[in-house]
């Protein structure tokens, strides 16, 4: 028997086949190479960029958040402070923590989010003070939680993050002084009462001390949430007329009247319609 036929193939066209296939393989090959390093550094940059601004806008919403809950509680605050008044001849409870359970039945309420120490320390940061200057004359006496033992005070609340202006708090002797009082039972209400009826040096409109608006007044004040933004103010209780109005940092407050609002530190220090930061 005679086998199967192979048909012949010259041999240049052998060649050319074999170089065709290399070729292939190699096109082949840098097909699949993928990204150059300078490809990958741009994708890496851009991830980054985007990255960053992730973290941003997730921070800028907590702060957002916790502001957004403390000027609740606030106002919350502001109705039960009121209700209070009305049902005591307009006098205002010793404490913050004398509303609860009858006015305020929440205790998480007296708690902001932004309070590192949870309630059980200062009101006032002490990262803040040391930024602002001057001493901190809001010590334990004045504070509403568990280090105060007042006994006037409600002892069910052991945690407060605010700072209650019109407490029980006996007034420091030049606070007396700057309201020209003699009596040596003079309270923190008594100050704050008298400062919103007669007003200050720090409130003169022409030469004239006036009164200060019970709108703005704060009663009730939260100092934690001072990293998240600056407002113009003034920045202590020295002349207006002498000082120059800069940013500030912030305070949320509830002012006597019930009304919440952003202010600077040293709330005297509100700039007012007709007043400029020069």
């Amino acid at each position: 028997m005679t086998g199967v036929n192979t048909p012949l193939v010259p041999s240049a066209t052998r060649t050319g086949l074999s170089a065709f296939r290399a070729v292939s393989s190699q096109t082949s090959c840098q097909d699949r190479s993928g990204f150059t390093l300078i490809e990958l550094l741009v994708v890496i940059a851009i991830l980054g960029i985007l990255g960053s601004a992730l973290v941003v806008s997730v921070q800028s919403g907590y702060k957002q958040a916790r502001q957004a809950n403390c000027k609740s509680n606030l106002r919350q605050f502001g109705v039960a402070l009121t209700i209070y008044r009305g049902e005591h001849d307009n006098r205002t409870p010793d404490w913050l923590s004398n509303l609860y359970p009858e006015y305020v039945d929440d205790r998480a309420m007296y708690v902001c989010r932004a309070d590192k120490n949870g309630g059980t320390d200062r009101p006032r940061p002490d990262a803040l003070m040391k930024l602002i200057g001057g001493t901190d004359e809001i010590t334990e006496p004045f504070w509403d939680n568990r280090q105060n033992t007042d006994s006037s005070r409600n002892e069910a609340i052991a945690c407060c993050s605010y700072l209650y202006e019109f407490s029980n708090a006996k007034a420091p002797s030049k606070w007396r002084a700057a309201n020209q009082s003699t009596s040596s039972d003079y309270r923190m209400r008594d100050y704050k009462m008298d400062q919103m009826l007669y007003g200050d040096n720090s409130n003169m409109i022409k030469g004239k001390v006036m009164p200060y608006s019970a709108s703005r007044i704060p009663i009730v004040r939260c100092y934690h949430h001072w990293r998240d933004q600056r407002i113009y103010g003034y920045p202590n209780s020295s002349a207006k007329s002498a000082q120059r109005a800069t940013k500030q940092y912030i305070t949320l407050n509830v002012a006597y009247a019930g009304n919440v609002f952003v202010g600077p530190p040293w709330w005297e220090g509100t700039l007012h319609p007709g007043e400029t930061r020069d």
